[in-house]
């Protein structure tokens, strides 16, 4: 849930627009990243809920850049 700020999000291929209140399922291997829009009223920040699927042994490394992928802004 998004809780402060407007952005984009990217999962995959598609981008998703965001703001205050704005709720997205990012499912399992689901490639993601988002930006904050420079227009925005404020930093864009996000609680991130995990939630089913199985249990976690060890936490991803998922908040490190992925350099062989280009943005896709």
């Amino acid at each position: 849930m998004f809780l402060e700020g407007s952005g984009q999000m990217g999962l995959d291929e598609d981008i998703i627009d965001v703001t205050a209140g704005s709720v997205v399922r990012v499912g399992q291997g689901v490639w993601r990243t988002w930006r904050a829009l420079p227009e925005s009223d404020g930093q864009l920040r996000w609680i991130c809920i995990r939630a089913g699927a199985s249990e976690l042994t060890n936490y991803p490394r998922d908040a490190t850049r992925d350099h062989e992928r280009d943005s896709p802004w």
